[in-house]
């Protein structure tokens, strides 16, 4: 478990957004143990996150899928490059978190938990700032995929999916 001194170092103090943990683990059926044991977020990592969101909805915005089923989702951040199609949503019920494609109306598997995906975050952070360039980030990308394998295997199940993408390409697995 990582301590919030560390998350803070890892992603700079003036680099955080709060979130309402304690009010959301009393309003949502999402197990206690998917939350992070911190009450903030990085407000921007590179190319893998962000909460500055620019598109019809906005940080901790509620949406609502299905009928009779309804998945709620809380928008807890967002892919850079496409910030106002690609949304990272927690969901209430369960603490997975998802990639959701506005555009599309699809859902992937980012994280297993929301805590799961600080800890990527986290991991990443300190990834991106040991960076000095191409020579070793390749053999370095995958120690880090191997680090987050043991915290999520899940978000590597499918070769497609946001993680397994991302570091294949910090791997020079994908171009």
């Amino acid at each position: 478990m990582t301590d919030s001194d560390a998350y803070l170092r890892a992603w700079e103090p003036d680099n955080v957004i709060r979130f309402p943990r304690d009010q959301w683990m009393r309003e949502f059926a999402a197990p206690a143990a998917s939350y992070p044991e911190v009450d903030f977020l990085p407000i921007d990592m590179s190319a893998v996150y962000t909460s500055y969101l620019t598109g019809r909805f906005e940080l901790y915005s509620t949406i609502n899928l299905g009928g009779e089923e309804t998945m709620r989702l809380k928008v807890i951040g967002a892919v850079p490059s496409d910030r106002e199609n690609m949304l990272f949503c927690l969901d209430t019920k369960t603490g997975r978190v998802l990639l959701l494609g506005v555009a599309e109306g699809t859902l992937e598997l980012v994280n297993a938990t929301f805590k799961a995906l600080t800890e990527f975050l986290y991991h990443f952070a300190l990834f991106v700032d040991a960076d000095t360039g191409a020579a070793g980030r390749s053999l370095r990308a995958k120690a880090l995929r191997a680090t987050l394998n043991a915290v999520d295997p899940g978000a590597f199940a499918d070769r497609e999916s946001w993680w397994s993408i991302a570091l294949m390409q910090l791997e020079g697995n994908l171009r």
